[in-house]
This record gives structure tokens, sequence and C-alpha cells, in this order.
């Protein structure tokens, strides 16, 4: 299982380091066609911008550790190992329950959004948001693993992994 995790994590890592290349590729070429040129490509903004937007969710949810998020623990550190490993549970299942609630609304309104496309790309909504709620998804399963970890598991080797950066 670790393996295929690794696997799944390094694919994860590619595919998103191939999009911030074509990210930038994108970027240059629209400088270049506006600034160069004097023939503005206005797809390459709206490009741009739902590229950025998908790298985002998806780098957000399977690419970074959990220790690499940005988080306030001044507090946390003062804590006790034991303390910690309550307070990480509690966390965790607070916001698992935060997704598992919304997530269904979530859904249904990107699934509605294909009313509506990109004003240039002409892309449907629901394709564009949908990142989104894969993302939700994605970091619900995560959280219920950490939570899981630190339950069941070796709870000790799941808090040193939150902090390990």
């Amino acid at each position: 299982m670790t393996i295929l995790t690794q696997r799944c994590s390094r694919l994860a890592s590619h595919i998103a380091t191939a999009g911030m290349f074509l990210l930038f590729a994108l970027f240059i070429y629209g400088v270049t066609m506006r600034h160069l040129f004097g023939m503005p490509q206005t797809w390459v903004d709206e490009a741009v911008t739902l590229l950025a937007a998908w790298l985002v969710f998806w780098t957000a949810a399977f690419v970074l550790s959990f220790s690499e998020y940005i988080s306030f623990d001044v507090i946390y550190r003062l804590f006790s190992p034991a303390t910690q490993r309550i307070v990480v549970m509690l966390g965790a299942l607070l916001f698992i329950a935060v997704f598992a609630t919304s997530i269904y609304g979530i859904i249904d309104y990107i699934l509605f959004m294909n009313i509506s496309t990109t004003d240039m790309m002409r892309i449907p909504l629901d394709r564009v948001y949908a990142i989104f709620a894969v993302f939700l998804i994605a970091m619900t399963l995560r959280l219920l693993i950490l939570f899981l970890r630190l339950a069941f598991g070796e709870w000790r080797q799941a808090l040193t992994e939150l902090e390990a950066i």
C-alpha cells in the first residue's frame, strides 16, 4: 500500500509540475503576443486563470503533505504529545463533518453550473469547478486516514509526520 501511495503521490506531483510549466508557457506566450506583436490573445488570460485555480486545488489535495500547509500552532506546540493527538483528532473530525455535510450541496451546484460556459474558451462551468469537488473529497479522505492513524495506528509517528518539514 505504501508503494502505491508513493507512486500516486509522485504522479500527482509530476502532473502539477507539468501544469506549472504549461501555465508559465501560456503566460509567456500571452505577454509576447500582446506586447511584442500587438496581438492580444484574450483566451490566454482565461486559460492561465483556470489552470492556476486547478493547480492550486490539485496540489493542495494530492501533492502537499499536512506539514506543508499554513498552520497557527503556537498554543498547540505547548501541549504534550498525547494532548496534541486529541487536538488533531478533534480538528480532523470537525473538518470531516464540515466537508461531509457540504459536499452534496457543492456537487449539486457544480452540476447545475453546466448551463453556463466561460467567456472566451466556452468551457462548461461544471468542468471548471469540478476540481473543487475533487479537492473536498480527497481532503476528506486524507483527514479520515489521519484520524484513523491517530486513533488506531502509530499515532506518535503520525504526529511526527505532521510537523516534519
